[in-house]
Parts: C-alpha cells; sequence; structure tokens
C-alpha cells in the first residue's frame, strides 16, 4: 500500500500514469526512458497485472455506472472490482455495491487472489470521499462505508503479495477543500498510516 502525497502539481497523477503502463505488459523498451530505469535499479520487466483505475473526480458518488454487459456499479469497491475481473470480480461484491456498504477484508482479499497480480490505483480520492460527508443514501455509499472500505482495502492489499494499491492524498489547501475535505483528508491518512509506504 502506497500514499502518494505531494503538494499540488508535485506529480502524483504522473506517476500512477508511469505505474499504469509499466504494469500493461508492454515491452518495458517500448516506454520511452523506462528500460534504463529498470536496468539502473536492477528490476526485470514487471508481469502484466490486472488494473484498476478509480478517479475521485471522475466519478459520481449518486450515478449509477451501467457497462456493456449490463452490469451497474455504484461504489468505489463496485468499479474496483468490475475493472480487475469484469462481471465476474463484481459480482463477488454485488451484494455490497448494491446496498452501499463495504465489502469487507476478507471478500476483497479473494478478489486480489483471483487477480494476482493487481494494481489498484486510487487518484482524487479526497475529492470522492468529501461528496459524501454529512448525506446519507447516495448510490455510493455513506462517508462511513467508504472509509471502512478504505481499512479493508489496504488491511487486504497488505495481505496479498500479488497486490500493490498507489493512492494519491493531497497537501495542498488547494486540493483539499473544506471541513469536508479535511475530515476525508484525516481519516483516510489515519487509516493508510497503519500499512502504507510513503512516496
Amino acid at each position: 500500500v502506497v500514499k502518494l502525497q505531494t503538494n499540488f502539481g508535485g506529480g502524483k497523477t504522473h506517476a500512477m500514469l508511469a505505474l499504469y503502463h509499466l504494469f500493461s505488459g508492454v515491452d518495458a523498451n517500448q516506454l520511452v526512458g523506462v528500460e534504463s530505469v529498470l536496468q539502473e535499479a536492477g528490476v526485470p520487466q514487471p508481469s502484466q497485472a490486472h488494473r484498476a483505475v478509480l478517479v475521485g473526480t471522475a466519478l459520481a458518488p449518486d450515478i449509477p455506472r451501467p457497462k456493456e454487459d449490463g452490469v451497474v456499479v455504484r461504489t468505489l469497491w463496485g468499479e474496483m472490482a468490475y475493472q480487475l475481473l469484469g462481471a465476474e470480480g463484481y459480482a463477488m461484491v454485488a451484494d455490497a455495491d448494491r446496498s452501499g456498504t463495504s465489502p469487507g477484508s476478507d471478500v476483497l482479499r479473494e478478489l486480489f487472489r483471483q487477480a494476482e497480480p493487481s494494481l489498484i490505483l486510487i487518484d482524487e480520492w479526497v475529492a470522492f470521499v468529501r461528496q459524501l460527508y454529512g448525506i446519507d443514501r447516495l448510490a455510493a455509499g455513506s462517508f462511513d462505508a467508504n472509509l471502512t472500505f478504505a481499512q479493508a482495502l489496504t488491511e487486504a492489499a497488505r495481505s496479498i503479495p500479488g497486490t500493490l494499491v498507489v493512492a494519491t492524498l493531497p497537501e495542498s489547501d488547494i486540493e483539499i477543500g473544506g471541513e469536508a475535505g479535511q475530515q476525508s483528508l484525516a481519516r483516510l491518512e489515519n487509516i493508510f498510516a497503519r500499512v502504507e509506504a510513503v512516496w
């Protein structure tokens, strides 16, 4: 579990884009600048991973997202599971997605076992969670349910060796926002502090 934390414009999203391509299965020599970095670090070509990308500013917390195969996703955990393993992955968290409650770390561990290796990138997480602060009955679940998911996610990822979660958390007030943003950031930082590596 890795937390990327910089001031606004510090390169968090660029780092995530690099990871996304690094684990895409594309040969490193086709990614400009990557082959030499891997050689210098003494790291072989990374394997292709199942990838999920969650961008808090792109996902609306009260608008379900229908997929081409008929699956309708409502929550971050539903979206993550669907991106990792399609309808089969979504089925593992479907009840939790429909009820807006966290699926729990046991379910997520099984999802990650089946999706191994997997890369989960979460950008603008505070921007998503702060929209839930003080509001109930949104499709994406409550503020507390999303924070419970954050805890279950980090616990599950830590226990499955082939799973990497990388999330951005802001340092600048510009990105954090008002009270809802402050509360969201404080709670997410506390959850991450138990398991994170900070980049």
